[in-house]
């Protein structure tokens, strides 16, 4: 016999009564929301799109304040170029929608509709199906089969690619997210610190991560972007490799990256260290690192290019030695997201691009050489650019850790 269930999955507009007088949880005021809309429409009118539908999930919760960790299930913003914007969620994410965003016109959609056919029928009830539409094509939250199947629905409608707008407000954070990522950087410092103390003989890679994921949760963070990476010995010689059970042995070098979330804003930080006395190899490596690192934060200033940044970077690494592996990235944007990434690519620092630093951009700076599957190192910052230059977020000691 079919159970009558709530009226919010039956599809419409939703309101705040179904939370039974919860109080809304706001990562920020209703106004710094109303700015950043206002930065996107902008953004919209120089571009000539009438309609944005935004789906990339951080674009949403940058544009809205919407969290859950069941993103990329059909959430999208209707922005037009004038009136109030409306959020569609999937049906079972009413509550969340209603309890962490600021705008009033929530919808979800009918189970016995498809997500782009209530779409199209929204925007053809708000009188937006003429408009200049554009999606963000380039966004992991839009699937080919979301572009055909919206495409049916609105036949004679032609899609522009709205994927570069949001992220033209998001490069500058405010005083306000920078408040946020100062937070999220002094939770991370007691995860790396935790970290750190936990290393030692005898002891795995997981004995770390554990105690680096206890302190991240124990000091404010919500779920991260990224659980905290550590990968040892020769593992550590292998990009983007992490903790599987691997017992520390004497002379291994450790990599350590972690991250805690306050409000989805991180502020990343990477160290190194050694069990007992590091190889030659190792300790050139960590001064190449740590030389680079120095030189990158020490360019870092308004005016300045990414290229300029990154060139600075590169004359820190003569002292690593040939054949090494590094991503020539010595930069990325870092503000709000979701796993599986914390940077907002809004923003990078490596060679040939161009990109013109100013006061309130934030960048991580991962600077990690190896040799491939013997050893690694790494050291990395999250710096906000200042009026004058720049402030480095993150606090751990930055050295050579012997354990």
């Amino acid at each position: 016999m079919p159970v009558a269930l709530h009226s919010s999955l039956d599809g419409g507009p939703v309101s705040l009564d179904i939370l039974s007088g919860l109080r809304q949880e706001l990562a920020f005021s209703v106004g710094e929301y109303r700015g950043r809309v206002e930065r996107v429409r902008e953004a919209m009118r120089a571009a000539r799109v009438d309609v944005l539908l935004v789906k990339e999930p951080s674009n949403v919760l940058y544009l809205c304040g919407l969290q859950s960790f069941s993103m990329y299930g059909g959430e999208c913003i209707i922005l037009p170029l004038d009136g109030e914007p409306t959020l569609v969620v999937h049906p079972p994410e009413a509550g969340t929608a209603l309890l962490h965003t600021w705008i009033d016109d929530v919808h979800t959609f009918d189970a016995s509709a498809t997500h782009e056919q209530y779409l199209a029928s929204l925007l053809r009830d708000k009188g937006l199906d003429k408009a200049g539409i554009a999606i963000e094509k380039k966004s992991i939250g839009v699937t080919v089969a979301f572009q055909d199947s919206l495409a049916a629905q609105m036949p004679g409608v032609e899609f522009a690619d709205g994927s570069a707008l949001v992220p033209s407000a998001r490069i500058l954070k405010s005083s306000a997210e920078i408040a946020h990522l100062r937070k999220a950087a002094a939770i991370t410092d007691l995860g790396s610190a935790a970290a750190i103390e936990a290393a030692g003989e005898g002891k795995t890679d997981n004995d770390i991560a554990a105690a680096a994921s206890f302190a991240l949760i124990q000091g404010g963070s919500e779920y991260m972007a990224l659980s905290p990476i550590v990968t040892s010995g020769r593992r550590s010689g292998i990009l983007h490799s992490t903790h599987k059970r691997v017992p520390l042995r004497k002379g291994d070098s450790i990599l350590i990256e972690v991250g805690a979330s306050y409000q989805r804003y991180t502020a990343p930080t990477m160290r190194t260290i050694s069990i007992g006395d590091p190889d030659a190899g190792v300790i050139r490596m960590a001064g190449a690192c740590l030389s680079a690192l120095d030189k990158v934060i020490e360019a870092i200033r308004p005016g300045i290019t990414s290229d300029e940044v990154a060139r600075a970077g590169w004359e820190g690494m003569d002292l690593a030695g040939p054949g090494l592996v590094f991503h020539g990235v010595f930069g990325y944007a870092v503000g709000c997201n979701f796993p599986p990434t914390w940077a907002d690519g809004t923003a990078f620092i490596t060679l040939g691009d161009h990109t013109v630093l100013q006061p309130g951009m934030v960048f991580h700076h991962p600077v990690a050489f190896r040799r491939l599957g013997e050893y690694g190192v790494a050291f990395s910052e999250t710096s906000v650019v200042t009026e004058d230059g720049c402030e480095v977020l993150t606090s751990t000691e930055r050295r050579l850790f012997i354990r």
